[in-house]
């Protein structure tokens, strides 16, 4: 009688986990509503066989389904550029660029369709490679489903700001041990963008 009554809590809280999953994947559709997103950002990087964190500050630029530009402003100055042919890397310290494509680097383009789904927020992109669930009222728990995510992700986490109006957070543990928390400030939804924004200065 024990044994059964614990198997029905456990039906009943499976239950209930899933559809708090399916009643905040559509609380995050409205995350998904522009074409282009601008934020600064504060990303710490926990290194597990090191003991130690690093953090860096800067601004990124995303097209939903498109280009991503990311600019860390210190602790060391550079700027990547990453597009569906090619991601572009600028160094301040050296002033030299570097080209990878994709050919060379077949994990170019999951990492930044993974970036850019993850910053969309969209539910219904995020859900062709993870598998959801809701950590709290905010926060979409995301588990890979494919092995080669797996790979390099044991979880992602997103958190929405309290009006579900951008992505506030995301936190990604890494296979390695290793931990990535990325914050997003001061964020602007179709902001007007020059195409020299996806310019990489002059090397």
């Amino acid at each position: 009688m024990q044994n059964l009554l614990i198997l029905l809590f456990a039906i009943l809280a499976l239950g209930c986990h899933a559809q708090n999953a399916e009643y905040l994947a559509k609380k995050f559709h409205t995350l998904a509503d522009y074409k282009v997103i601008r934020a600064d950002f504060i990303q710490t990087r926990r290194i597990a066989a090191l003991d130690m964190q690093v953090k860096i500050e800067g601004n990124m630029v995303c097209e939903k389904n498109g280009r991503l530009r990311w600019q860390v402003k210190s602790p060391v100055s550079s700027v990547t550029v990453i597009g569906k042919d090619e991601l572009r890397h600028f160094d301040a310290e050296t002033g030299k660029t570097a080209v990878i494509r994709p050919d060379k680097f077949p994990w170019l383009e999951i990492l930044r369709s993974c970036m850019t789904d993850w910053l969309s927020g969209d539910p219904e992109q995020l859900a062709r490679r993870f598998e959801l669930s809701a950590k709290d009222d905010r926060t979409l728990r995301l588990i890979p489903k494919g092995s080669q995510l797996k790979q390099i992700f044991k979880s992602v986490e997103i958190r929405a700001d309290s009006q579900f109006h951008a992505v506030e957070a995301i936190v990604i543990e890494e296979k390695s041990g290793d931990r990535l928390d990325i914050r997003f400030l001061n964020v602007r939804k179709n902001p007007v963008l020059p195409e020299k924004t996806w310019r990489l200065p002059p090397s």
